[in-house]
């Protein structure tokens, strides 16, 4: 069953069109037929059909009857019914991208979006935004909260560890798409207030300033190609788009690689270029950047001490326009360059500052407690107490003249009877959030929320827990008349880990989302199934050994003890995984391998072996806990871990 809301964001403010999907505290980058980001071109065929999804290189080999429109979004100043009914309405057009997103979206994470978040241009005003607005109704999407670049790029870099208090002032530079622009941002409570905003202008964006370069470079003085590269419309279409996009492909080599190859028009041979010929061709813009800074700094009224930090989103293969601004605005600049940094910027911004409730706050549908609920909490209560008596009464006691001078018990199975005791505390407290103990009361006391009913639940369970478990030790010692230390030492090693987790579950689990609990509660519920059948493995594994019930009945031990390392061995490796394919490949290997392996002197290694699985049962929901609370700790982690050396 699906449960919580699908919250997709899509970047139109970059040079490729990336999407995310937040669902349940959990981030989805979206894959657009295949691929991580999507060239934002669309083909339109004479008959009006649209293909989404198209770039540069792919729109030359078009029929010559099909249009091409590079970036739908930036043809949306143009009037939303063009006089002209052969042009292509640019609402339309925005429309048939958003729709092709949203639906790979739909696909990928298996519901309908229910929020919609665009990042755009800063520059945009309300004719383009009421476009946007219109595109995004045409293509069956929510209204969209629409979050500029800089404000995305702001609140992504909060991901990676920058902070930025109150009334602070950023300087933002976005040059991945032309022309680049430059914004000062300041932050209030609510997200962040533009200042100012200045575009790096041209007559040539970063493309042609290259290719003019490669050719003056690459050939003499009397080269046809020079006068036809500066004036591109004597150049034929195919090879002008050839020769940038071949510079496109170089400015992204040159990223990770010294050097990369660039095709010039035929007859003429390949030229190699390197950083040093970008930096050289693109001087003209990196001559504007001083004075930009200078004049966006007196528009913005703001002082370059002011500037507490400064952002690039910068140009592939130009490293020397961050070193620009960095001089400029004399600090050392925070270079974003992941390919999903605005939609994921614009997502937190929205969520943020429009946050759902919490499980602290949520009140989930409660029925009466039946006994029938109790069933499970029950069956691993018995388990715990079944492994008890069978470790106590199966004891070898030696006496000397009435007096017990040495026990020899089985540790590991009194370790298992106290983590089970945490075990069932656990089931019973995972009933708290949607039962009640009685009927629905009468009296007007307010109703506890959730989150408070799981916070007092999974304490409880700790501490009770946690005093069964020493009461098992206790009770061991008194039982067979030696000092209890040993045993104590079992029951509450292992039932320490399990309560600890259970402490921090109810310290954070208030924080959960309140459309992710009900997928919480189904994710913790703890799996009964698999603690009886470890329950009934350890208790004939014990048998067999001592040749107790049931093998004083049945006789036969090694066969019985077989089975019991067989049932032990499953219920590991099922209580270890959770997929479906991990349990089959694995069940039935442990289940073998322990069946083969057990002996007396193996006995204990096997138990201990079910108690690491069921202590990384406990992590493992602790961690799952810690992601829905905290999704953005989450994503900052991953992009630290993810970021390139270097």
């Amino acid at each position: 069953m699906v449960n919580g809301d699908a919250r997709l964001s899509i970047d139109l403010s970059s040079s490729a069109i990336a999407a995310t999907v937040s669902r349940q505290g959990t981030r989805v980058p979206i894959l657009i037929d295949g691929r991580l980001v999507m060239p934002p071109g669309v083909a339109i065929a004479p008959a009006g059909d649209l293909y989404v999804g198209v770039d540069a290189a792919a729109a030359r080999s078009l029929p010559a009857d099909h249009r091409f429109v590079n970036h739908p979004a930036d043809h949306l100043a143009s009037p939303a019914q063009a006089p002209d009914p052969a042009q292509p309405n640019p609402v339309d057009v925005l429309a048939a991208v958003l729709r092709h997103v949203s639906n790979h979206a739909t696909h990928q994470v298996g519901q309908p979006i229910t929020d919609l978040t665009v990042t755009i241009p800063p520059a945009w005003g309300p004719r383009r935004r009421t476009h946007l607005s219109k595109a995004a109704a045409r293509a069956g999407l929510p209204p969209p909260a629409l979050v500029t670049a800089p404000a995305a790029l702001a609140t992504y870099t909060t991901t990676l560890g920058l902070t930025t208090p109150e009334n602070s002032c950023l300087l933002v530079c976005q040059a991945d798409h032309h022309p680049p622009t430059l914004t000062v941002l300041q932050t209030v409570s609510d997200g962040y207030r533009e200042l100012a905003t200045q575009q790096l202008h041209g007559p040539h964006d970063l493309d042609d300033l290259i290719a003019r370069h490669v050719v003056a470079t690459a050939t003499t003085g009397h080269d046809p190609l020079r006068s036809v590269v500066d004036h591109t419309d004597t150049i034929t279409a195919q090879e002008h788009g050839a020769l940038r996009e071949s510079i496109r492909t170089a400015r992204h080599q040159l990223v990770q690689q010294e050097r990369a190859p660039v095709m010039l028009p035929t007859p003429h041979h390949p030229v190699v270029i390197t950083r040093d010929d970008i930096t050289t061709a693109a001087q003209p813009l990196l001559d504007q950047v001083p004075d930009a800074v200078a004049h966006l700094l007196d528009a913005a009224d703001v002082d370059i001490e002011h500037l507490t930090a400064v952002i690039v989103r910068s140009a592939p293969g130009v490293p020397a326009l961050t070193d620009r601004l960095a001089a400029a605005a004399r600090g050392t600049p925070t270079v974003v360059d992941h390919s999903h940094a605005l939609a994921d910027g614009a997502l937190n911004l929205t969520t943020t500052h429009q946050p759902g409730p919490r499980a602290a706050a949520a009140q989930l549908p409660r029925v009466r407690l039946r006994i029938s609920d109790l069933t499970g909490a029950l069956l691993i209560g018995a388990c715990s107490l079944a492994l008890l008596l069978q470790a106590v009464l199966t004891a070898d006691i030696t006496t000397l003249f009435t007096r017990v001078v040495e026990a020899r018990i089985s540790l590991p199975q009194l370790g298992t009877a106290g983590a089970l005791a945490i075990l069932t505390a656990l089931a019973v407290a995972h009933l708290a959030p949607t039962t009640w103990l009685a009927g629905t009361p009468t009296t007007p006391t307010p109703e506890p929320t959730t989150g408070s009913l799981i916070r007092r639940g999974y304490l409880i369970a700790a501490v009770g827990g946690t005093i069964t478990a020493a009461l098992y030790g206790l009770a061991t010692g008194t039982a067979v008349g030696l000092d209890y230390t040993p045993y104590l030492k079992w029951t509450l090693g292992t039932a320490l880990p399990l309560a600890l987790c259970a402490t921090l579950v109810a310290a954070t689990a208030p924080r959960i989302p309140a459309d992710a609990l009900p997928t919480w509660l189904a994710m913790t519920r703890p799996a009964i199934t698999h603690a009886v059948t470890a329950t009934a493995g350890i208790f004939l594994m014990r048998a067999a050994l001592t040749i107790t019930t049931p093998v004083d009945l049945t006789g036969m031990p090694g066969l019985v003890g077989s089975l019991g390392a067989a049932l032990l061995g499953t219920a590991t490796a099922l209580t270890a995984t959770r997929t479906r394919l991990a349990r089959t490949i694995t069940a039935p290997g442990l289940a073998i391998g322990y069946a083969l392996v057990f002996t007396y002197n193996t006995n204990s290694a096997l138990i201990a072996g079910y108690l690491i699985a069921l202590t990384w049962w406990g992590i493992r929901l602790t961690t799952n806990t810690l992601q829905l609370a905290f999704p953005n700790v989450r994503s900052a982690l991953h992009r630290l871990t993810d970021r390139p050396a270097g």
